[in-house]
C-alpha cells in the first residue's frame, strides 16, 4: 500500500508540473507601428497584415484604408485586446482551482526559556529509571515528539500535495464567470472598433468637405474682386453710387475672411485625422467618396442582435450569476484531501513517509459570506438594469441614425433641384449678358449665387454619406472590412 501511494504521489507530480507549463504560456505582445496586425486584432476588427501593406503602398487614402491605419498604428483596440486577454488568463486561474496544489512545508520548534512547563515527579521518576537501566535513549527529545506530535505536523520537511474536493464547484464558477467575461470584453473590444471607425468617418468627411469648401471660397473670391473690379469702373462712370461700391469692397472681405478660416479649418481638421490614425503627416485623401448601399430596416429589434454593446451587457449578466452562484457555495464546507511525504530526519523515527488526511471544514459564523451573497444579488440586478439601459440607449442611436439618414436624404434632393435651378438661370443670364440685355456685375452676381448653391449640395451630399456610415455602425453593419472592400476603396 505505502508502494501504490507513491507511485501515486509522483504521478500527481508529474501532471501538476505539465500543466504549470502549459498555464505559463502567454499571448505574444502587440506592437504597434510595426507594420504586423496581430491575430488579436485581426479578429476584432477584421484587418490582416496585408490590408496594411495594401494600404500603405497607397499614395491616397480612402476610409477603410484610414481605419486599417489606426487599427495598427494606434493603441485604441490593442488596449481593449488586453482586457480580454486578463478574462481569458482569468480562466486559466479558475481551471487551476480544479487541480491539485504542491507545496513544501517545513517545521522546526523551539522552547521559549523560561516558559518551559517544570517536569512532574512521575517525570523525575521516568528519568531516574533510564539512567539506572543506563536506556538513554529513552531520554531524546525526538522520540518524544513522534509520539506526541502527528507526522502531518511534526519537526522536519515534507511535501504537501492537496486535492480540493468543493472548491472544485467554486473553482467552476469561477471558469463560468471568467468564460463569459472573456466574451463581454470582446464584444467591447469589437464595439469599440465600430465607434472608432465612426470618428474616423467623421474626422474623413470633414476634411473632404473642407477641401471642396477651400476650392470653392477661392473661386468666391475671385468673382468677389472681378465684381468689386466691374463696381469700381460703373462708379467711375458715375453710374452707381458709393453705397452700392462699399458693399462691393465689404463682399470681397468677407470671402477673404471666409478663405482664410476655411484654410485653418482644414489644416486643424487634417491634423486632428491624421493623429486619429496614427500618422505623423498630412495624409491625402481619395477623391471618390465609399458608396454604401441602403438598408432596409423594417424592424429595429432585428438589428439589436448585431449590437456588439448589447451582447457585451448580456454577458455581463452571466458573470454576475456565474458570481453569485459562487457565493451561495460559500456557505458549504471547505473539503480537502492533503498527502503529506515526509523526508528523513536524523534523530527521528518515521512508520511511513506517505501521510493521507482528509480535512473538512465548516464555517459556523458565515457573515462574510452572507455579505457576499448579498454584494453579488445586488451586482445581478445592477448587470440586469444595465442590460436594459443599453438596449434602450441602442434603439434610440438606431431610430435617429435612421430619421438622421432619410432627411439628409430629403434635403439631398432639395439642394440638388435648387442647384439645378441656379445653372439653368446663370445659362439663362449668361445668353442675357451676350445679347446686352444685362450687365456684367448682375452676371457675377449670379454666378455668385450658383457657387453658393453648389456649395450646399456638396455639403449636404457629404452629410447624407457620414449618416449612412453612422447608421452602418449603429446597426452593427460597419466596419466590415474585406478584400473586394479594400480593393474598390
Amino acid at each position: 500500500m505505502n508502494l501504490v501511494n507513491s507511485y501515486l504521489f509522483r504521478f500527481c507530480l508529474f501532471l501538476v508540473g505539465s500543466l504549470l507549463v502549459s498555464f505559463c504560456s502567454s499571448s505574444p505582445d502587440i506592437k504597434v507601428g510595426d507594420g504586423v496586425v496581430e491575430d488579436s486584432l485581426k479578429k476584432i476588427t477584421g484587418v490582416t497584415t496585408k490590408d496594411l501593406e495594401r494600404t500603405l503602398s497607397k499614395n491616397s487614402m480612402g476610409l477603410n484604408d484610414l481605419f486599417v491605419l489606426a487599427v495598427e498604428k494606434t493603441e485604441r483596440i490593442a488596449l481593449k485586446n488586453e482586457a480580454t486577454n486578463q478574462a481569458k488568463y482569468g480562466k486559466n486561474k479558475a481551471m487551476a482551482g480544479f487541480l491539485p496544489t504542491l507545496s513544501y512545508v517545513y517545521n522546526k520548534f523551539y522552547s521559549i526559556p523560561g516558559h518551559t512547563a517544570d517536569p512532574t515527579p512521575l517525570d523525575n521518576y521516568k528519568t531516574y529509571q533510564a539512567i539506572q537501566s543506563e536506556n538513554y535513549a529513552s531520554l531524546l527529545p525526538s522520540r518524544t515528539t513522534s509520539s506526541n506530535l502527528p507526522p502531518t505536523v511534526g519537526a522536519g520537511s515534507r511535501l504537501l500535495l492537496s486535492f480540493p474536493l468543493s472548491n472544485g464547484l467554486l473553482a467552476y464558477q469561477d471558469y463560468k464567470a471568467y468564460t463569459s467575461l472573456a466574451e463581454q470584453r470582446r464584444m467591447e473590444a469589437k464595439f469599440e472598433a465600430g465607434r472608432m471607425y465612426m470618428e474616423i468617418a467623421l474626422a474623413y468627411y470633414n476634411v473632404l468637405q473642407l477641401e471642396d469648401s477651400l476650392s470653392q471660397a477661392e473661386e468666391s473670391l475671385g468673382l468677389h474682386l472681378e465684381a468689386a473690379k466691374e463696381k469700381r469702373r460703373l462708379f467711375s462712370l458715375g453710374r452707381i453710387l458709393r453705397y452700392e461700391l462699399l458693399n462691393s469692397e465689404t463682399a470681397v472681405t468677407n470671402a477673404q475672411a471666409v478663405l482664410e478660416d476655411t484654410r485653418s479649418q482644414l489644416e486643424q481638421v487634417q491634423l486632428t485625422l491624421s493623429t486619429m490614425v496614427g500618422m505623423e503627416s498630412k495624409i491625402t485623401l481619395e477623391n471618390s467618396v465609399p458608396r454604401f448601399k441602403s438598408p432596409n430596416i423594417e424592424n429595429v429589434d432585428d438589428v439589436l442582435v448585431k449590437r456588439y454593446d448589447v451582447i457585451s451587457s448580456k454577458k455581463g449578466i452571466e458573470v454576475a450569476k456565474a458570481n453569485e452562484s459562487k457565493a451561495l457555495f460559500g456557505f458549504a464546507p471547505n473539503v480537502a484531501v492533503n498527502t503529506f511525504y515526509s523526508f528523513p530526519t536524523p534523530g527521528q523515527t518515521h512508520t511511513k513517509d506517505v501521510t493521507a488526511q482528509l480535512a473538512i471544514t465548516m464555517p459556523l459564523t458565515p457573515l462574510t459570506q452572507y455579505a457576499d451573497l448579498e454584494m453579488a444579488e445586488s451586482a445581478t440586478k445592477q448587470a440586469k438594469l444595465t442590460a436594459s439601459q443599453t438596449r434602450r440607449a441602442a434603439v434610440q442611436e438606431i431610430q435617429n441614425a435612421i430619421q438622421s439618414l432619410k432627411n439628409s436624404e430629403k434635403l439631398f434632393g432639395i439642394y440638388e433641384k435648387a442647384y439645378q435651378f441656379a445653372l439653368d438661370t446663370l445659362k439663362s443670364q449668361e445668353s442675357a449678358y451676350h445679347l446686352g440685355r444685362t450687365s456684367l456685375a448682375d452676371l457675377i452676381g449670379t454666378k455668385i449665387s450658383t457657387l453658393n448653391s453648389k456649395m450646399a449640395l456638396q455639403k449636404m451630399d457629404y452629410q447624407r454619406h457620414l449618416n449612412r456610415v453612422v447608421l452602418g455602425v449603429a446597426t452593427g453593419e460597419l466596419p466590415l472590412l474585406t478584400d473586394s472592400q479594400s480593393s474598390d476603396e
